[in-house]
């Protein structure tokens, strides 16, 4: 049976002191006064590789030895605990246990990163929160994986994973890989299946793919409610995100760097790869409604790259921006984005309904290349309907096919990317001065901050960033 950790009691002199702190306004440590029983105190445990046994208490003089090794023991932990853990390699913890309130933390010590092979939050692991730990294989133990590194499995809700580094592997081995080491050594980065679970301001790098938020029932169970915000995907080699449910919000992430991996056998039909991508698969499964696309930042290649694996793929097969296939889709919301990729699909939405198209930015890497908004029917011909088209800035616009459209202050970019951008050669697309966008988008159904997260001032810009 699970092993109860020993608990300690805050005094009643520690109680009156926190309330007297709250009234002047000073800062009060809140994980030390966390809801829970009025005898009970958050605890902080402490994890160390090197010196620590999983006999010890788990203080700071007598560490516990591995994270895996805690949460295998059985151990507990209520509301506001904290468990810290040292430099060294924790091992593949699954985490376990759940409370009806407040958060359970576990976070590297000061100064520390400390290494694990993969993460897992397990069925029932509830209300945990990961922050500022480093996720990869290679670096825990040399070993490799084409798993996930980090999964919320079904069932594990309200668990939160941030500040944290994700990856198959160092930067220094990764710029060795040729395809077929591509393709065996890297995985997705995070897999989440559970309901109402947070990825925020994540590092995410050389991986197959970044986040992906996937259903479990033709109904629509699954990652529902999940919030996906801050995080950046940089050298990978198909999907950066993805979301097959309903109910998810994604913003303020970016992706740059795709590489151009073939698996063996499917030379003659690589990979379809995308920035972000939502599909349903066949026409039994529920629509997938009321998701946010928000001020995402999605550039195919930009900077150094590693040397051994290119960006195309016998000069095609390059990555597509926003695709969204397999509709209906209903009630999204796609804003503040800006998409540089160099095939014309740079944002696709196939059987899109009721939704709003704002302010996005979309022009090609080259020059040569179209980049579109394509906005047309779903796979069976039922035309997309009853959508809002505004302010966006595009190389090109494609909605044609869609009945019932709303546009307006849509400005078609064509190739004078020099009249509009700060420094489309070097990624910027920052409106320059004298900008044709520039006062020149309406406040009807748009979004009051930008990509940047700052705020518009009226007349609003096109595309995606206010000058």
């Amino acid at each position: 049976m699970p092993i109860p950790v020993s608990r300690g009691r805050t005094s009643k002199r520690a109680l009156v002191l926190a309330c007297a702190m709250s009234v002047l306004g000073l800062q009060v440590n809140q994980s030390a006064f966390a809801a829970g029983p009025p005898s009970a105190a958050a605890v902080v445990y402490h994890v160390d590789p090197a010196t620590g046994s999983s006999a010890n208490p788990g203080t700071a003089e007598r560490p516990w030895r591995t994270l895996q090794e805690v949460f295998a023991s059985g151990k507990t932990f209520a509301t506001g605990d904290v468990i810290q853990l040292r430099n060294g390699n924790h091992g593949s913890p699954v985490v376990t246990g759940g409370v009806a309130s407040g958060v359970r933390t576990i976070k590297a010590a000061p100064g520390a990163t400390p290494r694990m092979k993969t993460l897992r939050f397990a069925s029932g692991a509830t209300r945990w929160t990961v922050d500022g730990v480093l996720i990869s294989p290679q670096e825990a133990d040399g070993s490799y994986t084409t798993g996930n590194l980090v999964q919320f499995d079904a069932g594990a809700t309200h668990d939160i994973l941030q500040n944290s580094q994700i990856r198959a592997a160092g930067d220094a081995s990764a710029d060795t890989w040729y395809n077929n080491d591509w393709v065996a050594r890297s995985g997705t980065a995070v897999l989440v299946v559970g309901a109402n679970n947070q990825v925020l301001d994540n590092r995410i790098r050389n991986v197959r793919n970044g986040v992906m938020l996937e259903r479990t029932s033709q109904a629509g169970a699954g990652a529902t409610g999940a919030v996906v915000r801050g995080n950046s995907v940089d050298h990978f080699w198909e999907d950066a995100y993805r979301c097959k449910i309903s109910g998810c919000l994604l913003e303020y992430n970016s992706a740059v760097n795709s590489y151009a991996v073939v698996p063996p056998g499917t030379e003659n039909d690589p990979p379809h790869r995308d920035m972000f991508q939502s599909f349903r698969g066949d026409g039994s499964f529920t629509p997938v409604s009321d998701v946010v696309l928000r001020g995402n930042v999605f550039t195919s290649r930009k900077g150094t790259r590693y040397g051994k694996i290119p960006f195309q793929y016998n000069g095609k097969y390059t990555i597509q921006g926003i695709g969204v296939f397999d509709g209906p889709y209903r009630n999204w919301t796609i804003e503040n984005n800006v998409v540089q990729v160099e095939v014309g699909l740079a944002i696709g939405l196939y059987g899109m309904n009721n939704s709003r198209i704002v302010n996005n930015t979309v022009v090609p890497r080259s020059p040569a290349t179209d980049s579109e908004i394509r906005l047309t029917d779903q796979k069976d011909g039922t035309p997309s309907s009853g959508n809002i088209v505004r302010n966006n800035l595009a190389r090109t616009f494609n909605t044609g096919a869609a009945i019932n459209t709303q546009h307006s202050n849509n400005i078609t970019v064509g190739t004078a990317f020099s009249t509009y951008f700060a420094d489309h050669p070097g990624g910027d697309l920052h409106l320059k001065q004298g900008s044709p966008a520039i006062g020149t988008g309406t406040t009807r159904d748009a979004p009051t901050l930008d990509a940047d997260r700052k705020p518009r001032s009226a007349p609003f810009d096109v595309g995606a960033y206010e000058y």
